[in-house]
């Protein structure tokens, strides 16, 4: 996929060529999975969202969206389409925030995952841990800070020196790359372990729901879920995947730890609050209880997640990053049923992309939402500048896009 080249400090319209390699197989694509044609056409320019915007809609409803009758190539290409083209250029940031991640990846949770399940670093499954860890959840704190109301004071001093300075996009990614490096050093040891660990909880919980628990119970499952959540139940050696659910309970526990300030502590109780309620969730998927919703219970872990993500960072971030952020993990769990609807077709749990409640149109309005949401956000804090939102909108889609074709070639699966 093509580099786009940055505005020359203005305000940034650019629309799909439609002559580019692809461009006609995936509208063809688009239009088969009942895609409407019309929301590709352009790819608007990044504006302040309108107050109706920042209520989250109800996915739309209808026909089913065919995504059984497209080939695993065919859905990535829809993806594709739909997240549009990322600009190379902008890397040094994503590669900062990564930079940092990694090395606090090896010295928060590599040893926990050495200690309960070392036999996982030489599996696929360790692999896709880290991938998930790294480049995803725990980039997310990092992420949000650069356009957060209240960001550390290297963050605003890097926003308001770019902005001054005229800076490209290429310069403010690469100044960026370097600001990331600086917060990471200033901020508390607590909060960067908390950003890690958390972050490789949600990678776990969810991996063991997803490969460890074949031929539980539905309610078997929920106890035991459950049982890791307040310590009262910790697996035999006998029992299948020991390893794995060992290491839920030891992030549980260190992420846990050392939580004393009372504001702190009521944001954490949010947290394990929105933790039972996934998990209560999942058992009521599985058991075929019906979702009023028409979600298949997905919301439940699409918001439980954000809670704990942003739990390091909550008093930098705010109540419109912690919202933009549940359309984030929104968009991602509409992506990941969307790339995996075959192998969910032949798993107890059903998903709104089999039922149809969900389809490739959700999938293009949840992501124009986290674009407006991003754009909404960066400008609320100050940052109205066409190339620094440039900037942040274009950085976003490169990360996202990274862990879309993940998904999509099963590195995250």
């Amino acid at each position: 996929m093509r580099a786009r080249r940055a505005p020359e400090r203005r305000a940034r319209r650019s629309t799909l060529d439609p002559a580019h390699r692809g461009a006609e197989r995936a509208l063809s694509l688009l239009a088969r999975s009942g895609y409407p044609l019309a929301m590709v056409a352009v790819v608007k320019d990044p504006q302040p969202p309108s107050p109706q915007s920042l209520v989250s809609a109800s996915p739309p409803t209808g026909q089913p969206s065919g995504a059984l009758g497209l080939s695993e190539a065919e859905r990535v290409e829809v993806v594709r389409q739909t997240m549009g083209r990322p600009d190379a250029q902008l890397r040094a940031f994503p590669n900062g925030v990564r930079d940092v991640v990694f090395s606090k990846h090896a010295r928060y949770v590599q040893p926990l995952i050495e200690k309960h399940w070392p036999g996982s670093l030489q599996e696929r499954a360790g692999i896709k841990l880290r991938f998930l860890t790294c480049n995803l959840y725990a980039t997310a704190p990092y992420t949000v800070l650069f356009s957060a109301q209240h960001p550390p004071w290297p963050v605003a001093l890097a926003r308001s020196v770019g902005s001054g300075l005229g800076l490209q996009a290429q310069a403010l990614s690469s100044l960026s790359g370097a600001t990331v490096r600086l917060v990471s050093l200033l901020l508390p040891e607590t909060t960067e372990r908390r950003i890690l660990q958390i972050g490789a909880f949600i990678a776990t919980i969810d991996h063991v729901y997803d490969h460890c628990l074949d031929g539980v119970d539905p309610i078997e499952r929920g106890r035991r879920m459950h049982g890791l959540l307040d310590g009262s139940w910790a697996p035999d050696d006998d029992v299948a995947h020991a390893g794995a659910f060992r290491l839920v309970r030891a992030l549980h526990e260190e992420m846990s730890a050392g939580i004393h300030d009372a504001d702190d502590r009521r944001e954490f109780d949010r947290v394990i609050r929105s933790l039972r309620d996934y998990v209560d969730a999942e058992v009521k998927a599985m058991t075929k209880v019906p979702d009023p919703s028409g979600n298949c219970w997905r919301m439940p872990g699409v918001l439980g997640t954000i809670d704990g993500l942003i739990f390091p960072v909550w008093r930098f971030a705010g109540e419109r990053a912690r919202q933009w952020m549940y359309d984030v993990s929104y968009f991602v769990q509409v992506l990941d049923d969307f790339l995996d609807a075959e192998k969910d077709a032949r798993d107890i749990r059903g998903t709104p992309i089999l039922t149809g409640h969900w389809d490739a149109s959700t999938l293009q309005s949840a992501w124009q939402k986290t674009l407006d949401g991003l754009t909404g956000l960066a400008t609320e804090s100050g940052s109205d500048d066409a190339t620094w939102l440039y900037f942040v909108i274009e950085s976003y889609r490169l990360m996202a896009l990274e862990t879309a074709e993940a998904m999509g070639v099963g590195t995250a699966d």
